[in-house]
């Protein structure tokens, strides 16, 4: 895949990468390329795709919805309150979202 006009703009501890698209035919496009993992249940090939039309359309992305919310803890409301996953995810959604211990999908 040719990376002329790909702005690299973001990259995690796994060498994936964010790119602005600076091609003036598709200009402002976001696109990232996913390194496999070779773990069963993980993602099996190398992928390059379209993340974002824009830059508002990419950064509107970043917000947790409360439905997001609902099933992270749902994965986790049961488990021990020491488990280190589910303390993970309660100071991500305390962080994130803010009040979200008082919703009804949290207290049930």
């Amino acid at each position: 895949m040719p990376l002329t006009g790909l702005l690299p703009i973001a990259r995690n501890g796994g060498s994936d990468t964010l790119f602005l698209d600076l091609n003036p035919a598709s200009h402002g496009q976001l696109l990232a390329f996913v390194h496999a993992i070779s773990w069963p249940g993980y993602l099996g090939n190398h992928v390059f795709t379209k993340v974002a039309d824009n830059f508002d359309t990419y950064l509107d992305s970043l917000f947790i919805d409360s439905d997001m919310a609902e099933d992270a803890w749902a994965g986790v409301a049961d488990s021990d309150p020491s488990d280190p996953w589910r303390r993970t995810v309660e100071e991500w959604l305390d962080k994130e979202l803010p009040g979200w211990r008082v919703e009804a999908w949290a207290t049930s």
